[in-house]
C-alpha cells in the first residue's frame, strides 16, 4: 500500500514537472521579452533581432516542454539543459539591449534567482557563467556597445516582469516545499510502517514493544504483549498461491485494526505473524478482546475467494522474571506454540 502510494506520487511528480516549468518559463520569458522590446524599439533594431526575440520568447517555451516530454527516460537533464539556454540567452539580449541598466539587471537577477531555487548554487553559478560567456561574446560582436541608461518607457515596460515573476516564483515554490514534505512524510511512514499492512514493521512494532516493558517495570502499570499466528498458511500460499496469500495477509490486517483501541499498538512481526502491545491491560481483559477478534476471522470470507481461516494466540502480562522485550515476546511465543500444539483457532496465556 504504501509502496504503491510512493510510486503514484513519483508518477505523478514526474508527469506534472515539464508541464510546471512550461508555465513558468512561457510566463519569465514572456515579461523578459516586453523588457528587451522595449529597448529594441528605442534603438531601432534589426528585422532579424526582432524575430529572435519572438521565437525566444513565444516559441522556445513550447519546445522546451517539447524536449522534456519527449525526454522520458532523463526528463530533469534535459529540464537542466534547457534552463542553461535560457540563461546563455539571457546574456545575449543583455548584450543586445547594449547593457541598458534596469532591464539588464533584472533579466540577470531572474534569470540566476530561478536556477538557484531550481538546481542549487552551484547550477546557479553555472549558469551565470553561461550568461556572462554569451554576454561577452555577443558584445564584442557589437563592438562592445554600452548603453547603461535606463528611459522612462522602459522602466514601464519592466514593471510587469518587476511585479509578477518574483510572486510567481514564489507561489510554484510553496507548491514544492509542500509536495516536499508529503514525500518526506510518506517516507518516515514507510520507515515505519510496513508496505503491505499498514501495520507497524517489526523493527518500530519491537520499539514499541521495549518502550512499555520499561514503563510496567519504571511504575508496574500492567500490559499485554499479543502474538497472533495465521494457521496453516504455509499451506494458503502453497494451495491458493502467494497472491491470495498476500490477499489473506492484508485482510487480516484490516480485521485487526477494527479490534484495536487506540492506546494499542499493531504490527507485522513477520510473514503471517502479528502482535499487539495493549498497555493498562490485564490478561482477562486482553483474552476478551482476543477472543472477539478469533471469531471475526473464523466468520470472515478472505479475499472473496469463499476462503476462510482461523488464528492462534499467545498473551503474556509482564512480570519480576522478564527482564527485556525478547523475554517478553519468548513468553508470549511460547503461549503461541502451546496454542497451535492443542490444535490452532485458540488462545493461551504465558506464564
Amino acid at each position: 500500500m504504501l509502496i504503491d502510494a510512493a510510486r503514484d506520487i513519483a508518477e505523478l511528480n514526474r508527469s506534472r514537472y515539464g508541464l510546471r516549468m512550461y508555465r513558468m518559463r512561457a510566463l519569465g520569458l514572456g515579461l523578459g521579452a516586453i523588457c528587451v522590446a522595449a529597448v529594441l524599439y528605442e534603438h531601432t533594431a534589426s528585422p532579424a533581432l526582432w524575430t529572435l526575440l519572438a521565437i525566444n520568447g513565444l516559441v522556445w517555451p513550447h519546445l522546451a516542454y517539447l524536449r522534456v516530454r519527449l525526454a522520458k527516460d532523463e526528463p530533469l537533464q534535459a529540464e537542466f539543459q534547457n534552463l542553461t539556454f535560457d540563461a546563455a540567452m539571457g546574456g545575449f539580449w543583455i548584450a543586445a539591449m547594449q547593457f541598458d541598466a534596469l532591464p539588464s539587471v533584472l533579466l540577470a537577477v531572474m534569470l540566476t534567482m530561478d536556477k538557484v531555487i531550481i538546481g542549487g548554487a552551484r547550477f546557479g553559478a553555472r549558469t551565470l557563467a553561461a550568461m556572462a560567456a554569451t554576454c561577452l561574446a555577443s558584445s564584442a560582436a557589437w563592438g562592445f556597445a554600452f548603453e547603461p541608461h535606463t528611459s522612462y518607457p522602459v522602466v514601464l515596460a519592466c514593471l510587469p516582469f518587476l511585479a509578477i515573476y518574483p510572486m510567481a516564483i514564489g507561489v510554484a515554490t510553496h507548491s514544492l516545499s509542500r509536495k516536499a514534505r508529503q514525500q518526506k512524510d510518506l517516507l518516515e511512514k514507510m520507515a515505519r510502517f510496513d508496505a503491505a499492512t499498514g501495520l507497524m514493521n517489526r523493527q518500530q512494532w519491537l520499539y514499541a514493544a521495549t518502550l512499555e516493558l520499561k514503563r510496567y517495570q519504571r511504575t508496574g502499570r500492567p500490559a499485554v504483549l499479543v502474538l497472533i499466528d495465521i494457521d496453516r498458511f504455509k499451506d494458503i500460499n502453497d494451495g491458493y498461491g502467494h497472491t491470495i496469500g498476500d490477499g489473506v495477509v492484508e485482510d487480516f490486517a484490516r480485521l485487526m485494526k477494527t479490534c484495536l483501541r487506540d492506546t494499542d499498538t499493531g504490527g507485522r512481526y513477520g510473514g503471517d505473524e502479528f502482535g499487539i502491545v495493549m498497555p493498562d491491560t490485564r490478561w482477562e481483559e486482553a483474552i476478551v478482546a482476543a477472543e472477539r477478534l478469533r471469531r471475526q476471522v473464523s466468520a470472515f470470507s478472505f479475499t472473496g475467494e469463499g476462503l476462510h481461516c482461523t488464528i492462534s494466540i499467545g498473551l503474556s502480562e509482564p512480570h519480576a522474571g522478564i527482564a527485556s522485550v525478547s523475554d517478553w515476546i519468548n513468553s508470549a511465543d511460547g503461549a503461541l506454540y502451546r496454542a497451535k500444539a492443542k490444535g490452532r483457532d485458540c488462545i493461551v496465556v504465558g506464564c
